[in-house]
């Protein structure tokens, strides 16, 4: 699928309009979306997004939600679910299934689906059959990554008020804050826009400087340049350490994956028992 920028601009700030708007999803947010001229999927996919970012809902809480970030190459797919099988690591997936409850694992941006292969067009990645063409306003491309965290959230709600469950998430709304303030838009405007998603019993940050990010990193996307994830880690730590979206804990990332596995599972025997 081809769309043009210009179009895809209109379309998110009539998005964040909406959202900024509206106290909750109604007919008359999805007539709307109706009027968009943005082809069927993007229009479903849209209005399901906006019934999670204009639902004021809460349910009772069982589970626990954990989110692990960090910036680029910091580990957080090493350490969420050990993919390569990294003899020494064991994921947090697999940590917290040995405690005895089900993990819905969640990874973000979600290229597989329509809405995170928007935010992967943006960032470059190849091959999510779906291509923009023209640039994504800076002012705008913001709201993409919320858009494909919305459409989780009754997901993530349903899931944690049944009983001993965890939700696992690689990246969640600290990570928009961080990279987004740090390229200039406004915290109160992000958090306007995802102040109905859900927030997380606690956030793992895997700290690592970025000089070692770029070190680690084979190849490079828009984002990963030097002084831009410098002012990325600087904003996520002042972001962690003021417990803007939740309970935060900084763990060192530096060193192997295995000495920096020892350090997370450490963390989380601690605050698990505590909690």
């Amino acid at each position: 699928m081809r769309l043009d920028a210009g179009m895809l601009n209109e379309v998110l700030e009539k998005v964040e309009r909406l959202v900024d708007m509206n106290d909750r999803f109604d007919d008359r947010v999805e007539r709307e979306v109706e009027t968009l001229e943005v082809p069927d999927l993007f229009k479903r996919e849209l209005i399901k997004a906006l019934r999670e970012l204009l639902n004021p809902q809460k349910a009772v809480r069982r589970g626990f939600f954990l989110v692990v970030t960090g910036i680029d190459k910091s580990g957080k797919e090493t350490q969420c679910f050990n993919p390569a099988g990294i003899p020494g690591v064991k994921s947090i997936r697999e940590f917290l299934e040995e405690l005895g409850g089900e993990v819905l694992s969640i990874s973000l941006p979600s290229y597989d689906t329509f809405l995170g292969s928007l935010v992967g067009a943006y960032l470059g990645v190849e091959g999510l059959g779906v291509e923009v063409e023209g640039e994504i306003s800076e002012e705008y491309a913001w709201i993409l990554w919320g858009l494909d965290r919305a459409q989780y959230n009754s997901l993530v709600r349903r899931w944690l008020s049944r009983g001993k469950r965890f939700v696992l998430a690689r990246r969640w709304v600290e990570s928009n804050l961080c990279y987004q303030v740090a390229r200039g838009i406004g915290e109160d405007r992000i958090l306007r826009f995802e102040r109905n998603i859900e927030r997380p019993d606690l956030i793992l940050v895997i700290d690592i400087t970025a000089e070692e990010a770029l070190r680690r990193a084979s190849k490079t996307d828009r984002y990963e340049k030097l002084s831009f994830l410098r002012k990325v880690r600087a904003t996520l730590l002042d972001v962690a350490f003021r417990g803007v979206v939740g309970d935060s804990v900084v763990v060192n990332g530096m060193g192997s994956p295995v000495e920096v596995n020892r350090r997370i599972l450490e963390v989380l025997g601690y605050y698990l028992a505590g909690s």
